[in-house]
């Protein structure tokens, strides 16, 4: 019986990549368990002097405490299986998600006070992708561990962050009960507003200064039940990643939900995590130079605003990797973003990524064009040539694996129905014997007709040898 050619040749490995690669977020080369007594790795200092910056909030443009002089925290976290619940979502005020690598989305977490972080985790790798957002701000990077793109922005600016990688515990804290529960130790590391007070200290970085507002704040007209054409938006980051944002009449805000359709909720307070506005940025996408690392064009696009129930299509543009948003609503002018939480997804529109977004009745609504691919992206027809040829090599390892089983199946089958017969024929009255020897020809048929199937299945889908050129005489 012919068995089937190993797979592991280009096409599953186009797949592999095209579908996202490796799922590097995963891995964590040292916790700040490992790293407790490090000698820190002080870059030069580009933090600016204090300045008075702005007494709102500049994350949610809320008057609801004294800004001036803070300097906002970026807090990177896991979100890989076993990283939910999360601390700090629901806390805080601003959350960006975006695929890095992998098929997973990562997150990012903003507060524009660092005094007023309670507890906020599991804290994951820094990704460059998300330092573009922080960065304009004036904000500190924290993350355990980051990739190479990610050192090398920081590195390139002089920009100081908070690396667990090199500080270890004096920024970070391991939950114990949580490992107890059940989670893996990377999912366990969390910090604080203390603990991020004292690892900036460690470096004599301080975390007063300036700061920026993220948007345009300013108030919106309300929006009538009418006009309500921006209700439930699923924003899909890869086929095994698609989540959901709901709006509530009742409290005016956008609640979120996870890929497996339960709420987002908060870790260290139970409560969902929920946003006055919300964002989805397109952004042309590609592969970097590493083979699976996302690469994103960020300095400018089209985009979706929700609020209120409403949705409208937007412009964005940002100068560099330090540059602020900005944005503009359809006829040019600049946005007016409503003062309050809000949630931004960096959405590169490429194989396996979708949007859907629906009214108040229902109706699903017509979204602008998904973004071009770059130079370096993958089209949505190789995508799906190269899926169809992971799967049809999965299908024929099946098939062989189930040949492989009924086949080591027989012989045992074999020996039931010759006792059943023999027992039969010492007994043809018996009607219990008929039954199992029946049961035991049934089970020999059942088992040839998988290993027919099967084969049938190889014969007609395996890939043929190449063939080649006989040598000229």
């Amino acid at each position: 019986m012919r068995k089937l050619q190993a797979w592991g040749g280009a096409a599953a490995l186009l797949a592999a990549l095209l579908l996202g690669g490796c799922a590097r977020q995963d891995t964590v080369t040292a916790t700040p368990e490992q790293a407790a007594n490090p000698t820190p790795e002080v870059t030069a200092e580009s933090t600016p002097e204090p300045a008075v910056g702005l007494s709102t909030n500049p994350l949610t443009g809320l008057d609801d405490a004294d800004y001036t002089g803070k300097r906002p925290v970026a807090v990177m976290l896991r979100t890989l299986d076993g990283a939910q619940p999360q601390w700090g979502i629901a806390s805080a005020d601003v959350l960006i998600e975006g695929v890095t690598e992998g098929n997973t989305a990562g997150l990012m977490a903003l507060f524009a006070d660092v005094d007023r972080i309670s507890k906020v985790g599991p804290v994951g790798p820094g990704r460059d992708l998300f330092l573009q957002t922080a960065l304009p701000l004036n904000a500190m990077p924290v993350s355990i561990d980051k990739n190479v793109y990610a050192a090398n922005l920081l590195n390139t600016l002089a920009y100081q962050d908070l690396d667990g990688y090199h500080v270890g515990k004096t920024a970070f804290a391991f939950d114990q009960g949580r490992q107890d529960a059940g989670y893996r130790e990377e999912n366990c590391w969390y910090t604080t507003g203390e603990l991020i007070r004292n690892g900036a200290a460690s470096y004599g970085t301080v975390l007063e200064g300036s700061n920026t507002p993220l948007f345009r704040f300013g108030t919106r007209e309300e929006v009538a039940p009418e006009n309500r054409n921006g209700m439930s938006l699923t924003v899909t980051f890869s086929k095994s990643d698609s989540e959901q944002l709901n709006y509530n009449t009742g409290t005016g805000l956008y609640e979120k939900l996870n890929a497996d359709g339960s709420p987002m909720t908060d870790a260290d307070n139970g409560q969902q995590a929920a946003f006055t506005n919300v964002f989805v940025l397109y952004a042309s996408s590609g592969i970097k130079d590493d083979g699976y690392t996302r690469q994103y064009d960020m300095t400018g696009g089209a985009g979706l605003y929700l609020h209120g129930g409403a949705w409208e299509q937007i412009s964005w543009s940002k100068e560099d990797a330090t540059g602020p948003f900005s944005l503009t609503a359809a006829d040019g002018t600049p946005l007016t973003v409503a003062p309050g939480k809000s949630f931004i997804a960096i959405w590169g529109g490429y194989y396996g990524q979708a949007l859907r977004l629906t009214a108040a009745d229902g109706s699903e609504q017509t979204l602008p064009e998904k973004p071009a691919l770059l130079a370096s992206g993958v089209t949505d027809e190789a995508a799906a040539a190269a899926e169809a040829a992971l799967s049809n090599a999965q299908k024929l390892i099946d098939a062989q694996a189930a040949i492989d089983q009924a086949n080591a199946s027989l012989a045992e089958a074999q020996t039931e129905l010759q006792a059943a017969q023999a027992a039969l024929d010492a007994d043809s009255e018996n009607a219990d014997l008929l039954a199992a020897r029946d049961a035991a020809q049934a089970k020999i048929d059942e088992l040839n007709q998988t290993i027919a199937d099967n084969q049938t299945y190889l014969d007609a889908n395996a890939p043929q040898p190449e063939e080649t050129e006989a040598p000229a005489e």
